[in-house]
């Protein structure tokens, strides 16, 4: 028996990085901030690396301090867009481990 909440078991048991990429572009965001550390580790050991970027633009996101308009920098929200491009192709079957995005 795990002690991982079923959500993250469904990361954990991901068969490869289109999985994960469904599971990061799907789980709420809440879930990422409340197990940002089992996440992180997750990602890591599958060696997801556009995950792991995706990931941590969507932290930045969520943790930065708004503007007037209620939004994060442009800069934080560009990255993290950029990089949910990348996880989206992947998700989709696009790109192929280590392909340029």
């Amino acid at each position: 028996m795990t002690s991982m909440l079923p959500i993250i078991e469904e990361l954990a048991d991901a068969p490869d990085h289109k999985a994960r990429a469904r599971w990061l572009l799907e789980v709420p965001l809440a879930v990422i901030i409340r197990d940002q550390v089992t996440i992180h580790r997750l990602l890591s050991a599958a060696g997801f690396h556009e995950g792991l970027a995706y990931f941590a633009a969507e932290i930045a996101a969520l943790s930065a301090t708004r503007g007037r308009d209620g939004l994060a920098p442009n800069t934080i929200r560009m990255t993290r867009e950029h990089a949910r491009i990348g996880v989206q192709i992947i998700a989709r079957g696009g790109a192929e481990k280590g392909a340029v995005l």
